[in-house]
């Protein structure tokens, strides 16, 4: 598949080592506008990868099937409105928009045009979330009462958007994807702003039938902490990236023990074995990018796709909204 690129940036890097990586794409062009980044893109990349500083020449190239926008989040939405204009399907970055509107006019502009939108919500495709989501499934885990995130790190501070937006939107997805698209019906945010004019650190509780999400993320963390713990009746799991065992299922929970009277009862804490599952590693962002890849050639929506994105838009900007009633 050939596609064009557009940015260049930290994760920009990122993703075009891995589309070279891959069988399934031909990198036709990198644009970006910052002659620092393109200087640096012309020394990492192959001579055959075109270097351009205007994204809107390719547009209308035939051959060019795809565009893969990896630029700042103000910029993403006219890049995919008018990339998917002219019939190329779009890999954004995440979050897709800045706003709900702007979500639904680029999920117009997917419908109409026929095309694949999909949004790099990278943890859809991390094979440690895919293991959990098959156990709960499956049922081991029994009802699901929380998820309890912590996306935690020294900068960098972003000045595009805020914590949110850039750390809990992948939880917001994955809390979307494992429960099967269930919406909160209730949310708090608070945030605070040391640095800069975004919310370096933000605290974001959700409310949805049946269990509750809390999400801490922060730029202004001493330490990196990667770590999701979710709970159900049955058992219990721990995802910390940043272990060298990263699954932990924990088979204990709280027991009711009824009593011989009528509504007696007592909660008993029971404790079992710790597995660790032998989970093979893959790249997440590669995965992500050859599942967009897939939906292309196939015509099937993506798992990260209009409707997806439309969920997770309409809770960060609920969010983002609670966020501002503080200042």
């Amino acid at each position: 598949m050939k596609v064009v690129q557009v940015g260049y940036g930290y994760w920009g890097a990122n993703i075009a080592k891995k589309l070279l990586a891959s069988d399934r794409f031909e990198l036709v062009a990198l644009c970006e506008i910052l002659p620092d980044r393109a200087a640096k893109a012309r020394k990492a990349l192959p001579l055959s990868v075109e270097i351009s500083d205007d994204y809107t020449r390719y547009l209308d190239r035939k051959d060019v099937e795809g565009f893969i926008v990896a630029t700042q989040t103000v910029n993403t939405f006219e890049i995919g409105m008018r990339a998917m204009a002219m019939g190329k399907h779009v890999f954004m970055e995440k979050p897709i928009a800045t706003t709900v509107e702007r979500t639904h006019q680029l999920i117009a502009q997917a419908q109409k045009a026929g095309v694949i939108m999909h949004c790099d919500h990278i943890m859809l495709y991390n094979p440690y979330y895919r293991y959990i989501k098959q156990m709960i499934d499956r049922g081991e885990l029994g009802d699901i009462y929380y998820f309890d995130v912590s996306k935690l790190n020294l900068g960098p501070i972003r000045k595009d958007v805020n914590a949110l937006m850039d750390l809990a939107v992948h939880d917001v997805a994955v809390i979307d994807w494992i429960s099967g698209g269930k919406e909160p019906y209730a949310l708090s945010a608070f945030g605070e702003t040391p640095f800069g004019q975004q919310e370096t650190l933000t605290y974001l509780t959700m409310k949805y039938d049946g269990f509750i999400s809390h999400l801490k993320s922060s730029w202004v963390s001493p330490v990196k902490i990667r770590q999701t713990t979710i709970a159900g009746t049955k058992k219990m799991v721990i995802f910390d990236d940043m272990s060298a065992e990263k699954v932990k299922i924990y088979d204990c929970g709280i027991d009711v023990v009824h009593g011989d009277a009528y509504g007696e009862y007592e909660f008993q804490q029971r404790t079992g074995d710790i597995h660790i599952p032998n989970i093979r590693f893959e790249d997440s962002l590669q995965n992500s990018l050859e599942f967009f890849e897939s939906c292309c050639r196939t015509g099937t929506p993506s798992r990260s796709g209009p409707d997806q994105c439309l969920r997770v838009m309409k809770v960060l900007e609920w969010a983002q909204h609670e966020l501002g009633k503080e200042s």
